[in-house]
């Protein structure tokens, strides 16, 4: 029987546009939409750390001023920096605050963790 192999992508690493590094691939990001380009199927977002181009996979554009998430390829070229979107999901109705809460734990927390996995030579599961 022939082996059937499967292209897996990348996981997506939550980022704030302020924070999008040289060595990201695939970014989540959550802000608001605005300039929503119906034509050319792009709009900019805005998560109060800066703004990017994101360009739409699917054709799905979001709403003037809706809060979103974006999960898509970071584009690098002459022109600077873009996000080809391949996930839009509507978050208009997510505790972005609490959101904010989850990760400060996870940045102050999960270094810590990681640490003591070394120390007693255990492996992540």
């Amino acid at each position: 029987m022939e082996e059937v192999r499967f292209r897996r992508r990348k996981p997506a690493v939550e980022r704030k546009i302020g924070e999008i590094r040289d060595d990201d691939t695939r970014v989540s990001l959550i802000g608001k939409a605005f300039k929503v380009d119906k034509l050319d199927y792009t709009f900019w977002l805005d998560d109060g750390t800066g703004v990017i181009l994101v360009e739409s996979e699917d054709n799905v554009l979001p709403e003037e001023g809706q809060v979103v998430r974006v999960i898509g390829r970071v584009i690098r070229d002459e022109e600077g920096m873009h996000i080809f979107g391949e996930v839009l999901q509507d978050f208009s109705n997510a505790d972005l605050r609490a959101l904010e809460e989850i990760r400060e734990l996870e940045r102050r927390i999960l270094p810590k963790v990681e640490g003591i996995i070394e120390f007693f030579g255990g492996e992540e599961v």
